[in-house]
């Protein structure tokens, strides 16, 4: 007795159900990923800092920059005084 012939229809709708599934799955890992990516990188800089300077560098290197604004004030008035050099520095 042979074996009836597969309903064309049903094929079909079983075809489709699967590539949805797979689909799912496929969508379900992406937004999974993404998710997991994000909280890494969240995790890193809340683990190593912030990403700009070191606030203990800043604030060492204060005294320094307040000594050379104060030498860089005293230039730029002598500069102010001397006509040529204003020309020059700009």
């Amino acid at each position: 007795m042979p074996t009836p012939a597969p309903d064309r229809a049903a094929l079909a709708r079983e075809r489709l159900a699967a590539k949805r599934r797979r689909v799912a799955n496929l969508r379900r890992r992406v937004v999974a990923a993404a998710l997991a990516t994000f909280a890494l990188a969240w995790g890193v800089i809340a683990f190593s800092g912030s990403m700009g300077a070191d606030t203990t560098t800043t604030t060492a290197s204060t005294g320094t920059t307040a000594s050379a604004t104060t030498t860089t004030d005293e230039a730029a008035t002598t500069a102010t005084d001397d006509p040529a050099v204003t020309t020059a520095q700009s």
